[in-house]
Order: structure tokens, then C-alpha cells, then sequence
């Protein structure tokens, strides 16, 4: 069943907001009260984790707005949801796992630089389905 392009985007744009903005919200709580002087570490780890796909959405978003393309042409809905579950999935990874850091014994530095192979896979996979959704419709024409 197809869905309209537009509305996609926009429910892409807020999946990657939201879920950026939660775990930027929670980092800032974590930054602002630990005692550990190692708290920039997690700016290194997060910030790599986001920008690419937040800079990626929002270029498409005004990409559209410069050409005027936010037609609400049907796309294929199996190319959204894969995008769309394959961010939810690697958002939530990515907020829960400095919240993981206590229950292991290795320092902070250590456990995020371990955790970052498995969120890249996740990540390139929903990188992947993200471009794959924006430029179906470009192939279509």
C-alpha cells in the first residue's frame, strides 16, 4: 500500500528529532550532574552518531522547499517502514546505551569506544534505508 511522500518525510524528520533530541536531553542531565571529569567522551561518541542522518533529512527538507517538490506522490510503503523501524531501532540503541555503562566494569571511554561496531551496523543499515527512501523517487521519474 503506498504512502504519500511528504507525509513520510515528515514522519521520518520527527522519528530522527525526537529520538536525537531525547538522548541530547538526556546527555545534557548526565553531563550537567556527574561528578566524572570523563563526560566529553560521551559528546565524542553521540554527536558522530546523529549528524550524518539529522544532516542528510534535513537537506532533503530544503532540498524541497528550493524545488518545490514536496508533492504528495504515492512511494513504496515497504522502503518507509523499513527506514522509519530501522530508526526507531537505532535511536532507542543509541539512547539506552550510556544508561548501560553502570552495570559494566569497564571505564566510560572504554565501554562507548566497544559499543560503537555494533550502533555503526545498526546505523548503516538505517542510513542506507533512509537514502534508499529519499531517492526512490527520483528513479521512479
Amino acid at each position: 500500500m503506498p504512502v504519500a511522500m511528504t507525509a513520510a518525510r515528515k514522519k521520518l524528520a520527527i522519528a530522527w528529532f525526537s529520538g536525537a533530541g531525547l538522548t541530547l536531553i538526556a546527555l545534557l542531565i548526565l553531563t550537567t550532574f556527574s561528578s566524572n571529569g570523563q563526560m566529553n567522551v560521551l559528546w565524542d561518541w553521540f554527536l558522530p552518531a546523529v549528524t550524518p542522518n539529522l544532516s542528510l533529512i534535513v537537506g532533503v527538507m530544503f532540498n524541497d522547499l528550493k524545488n518545490k517538490a514536496a508533492k504528495d506522490e504515492p512511494v513504496d510503503s515497504f522502503m518507509y517502514r523499513l527506514a522509519l523501524w530501522l530508526s526507531v531501532v537505532y535511536l532507542s540503541l543509541l539512547f539506552i546505551t550510556p544508561f548501560l555503562s553502570p552495570f559494566t566494569e569497564a571505564p566510560l571511554d572504554e565501554y562507548l569506544q566497544n559499543s560503537k561496531l555494533p550502533l555503526s551496523l545498526v546505523q548503516a543499515l538505517a542510513t542506507t534505508a533512509l537514502g534508499a527512501f529519499y531517492v526512490q523517487r527520483e528513479c521512479k521519474s
